[in-house]
This record gives C-alpha cells, sequence and structure tokens, in this order.
C-alpha cells in the first residue's frame, strides 16, 4: 500500500488555500480541499507486514507539539518549469526537526525538505509572467494552528483521485 506521514491542516487553513488557488489559471490539478496536508515524508509502496514495524518506530518520536502559521506562497522546481505551486508553513525550524526525526528514526539521512502544502500540480500556463507576477502580490492570511500531531496515512488511487485513510495518529507531546 502507498503510505505517507502528513500533518494536517484545520479547515480555516484549508479554506484560505483554496482561496489563493482560485487566483491562478493554469492547466493542472488543484488537490481537493479534503487532501490538503504537509507531506513530511513519502513512504511509497509498503508491504502490509512491514506497516506494524513502521507504526512502531515511530511511536518512539517525542517531540513537543508547537504553534505553526501559513508563510509564503512559491512554485517547484523553478521558473522556467513550473510544476508545483504551494504554500509554505512556519516555522520552517520546527517542521524540519520533525521531518529529520522521523528520517532519523527510520533509518534514513535527512535530504532536502521544504515546509509546504501542495495547492496544485501544474501541465501548463498560458502567460507565465503573469502567473509569477500573482505569486508576488498574493497575500497569505498567516492563519495560525496548533501541530499536535502527524498522520501516518495510506493513499488509495482512484478514477476520481486520490483518497487518503488514516492509519494512525502520532500525538506530540
Amino acid at each position: 500500500m502507498r503510505c505517507f506521514l502528513a500533518i494536517e491542516v484545520p479547515d480555516e487553513v484549508k479554506n484560505e488555500l483554496v482561496r489563493i488557488g482560485k487566483e491562478f489559471s493554469f492547466s493542472g490539478k488543484y488537490v481537493e480541499k479534503e487532501n490538503l496536508h504537509l507531506t513530511l515524508k513519502f513512504l511509497g509502496e509498503i508491504d502490509e507486514k512491514d506497516i506494524a514495524k513502521i507504526r512502531e518506530k515511530i511511536r518512539k518520536i517525542k517531540l513537543s507539539s508547537f504553534l505553526a502559521n501559513l508563510g509564503k506562497i512559491g512554485i517547484f522546481p523553478s521558473e522556467k518549469l513550473i510544476r508545483v505551486l504551494w504554500v509554505g508553513v512556519e516555522p520552517a525550524d520546527k517542521v524540519r526537526a520533525l521531518y529529520e526525526e522521523i528520517e532519523k528514526i527510520l533509518g534514513n539521512k535527512p535530504g532536502g525538505f521544504e515546509s509546504h502544502i501542495t495547492l496544485a500540480r501544474i501541465k501548463s500556463i498560458l502567460d507565465k509572467k503573469e502567473f509569477l507576477g500573482k505569486i508576488k502580490k498574493i497575500n497569505v492570511k498567516p492563519i495560525e494552528f496548533k501541530v499536535g500531531e502527524f498522520v501516518l496515512k495510506k493513499s488509495i488511487l482512484t478514477s476520481k483521485g486520490s483518497v487518503y485513510e488514516d492509519i494512525e495518529r502520532f500525538i506530540l507531546k
């Protein structure tokens, strides 16, 4: 099964993210409102028998909860080739600390990580100059929310898009 670890965000944050997304014109796909989240670690295809081991390891994480807020809007991978529209989550160092702890506990070496929520996956943009101009002008409301847990989720691919199912919630102190 396809699995990932994520921080979920409250409806107020999701509403702001949907509002921001509506400002842009492109060919591609918005992330459905109910699926908006911050991915901490994409685990990929996991054999069902290995889930118990992963859950046991992750339960050992003992970080504290923290307050976060929406940050700047951005794109991946570059202005020349825009494929993802995202909004950052601050403080990035707190989110990164959780990511690094997950990597360490799973026996991985931490790599590149950007604290963000994906709004859309982009295939093409008719007017790139206008798109980039909007990024500079958009005012993201820095809505504050508590990060008191993260979730191990299963991603089920359907003809209508991904459906996420919670496997386990991990509470932060």
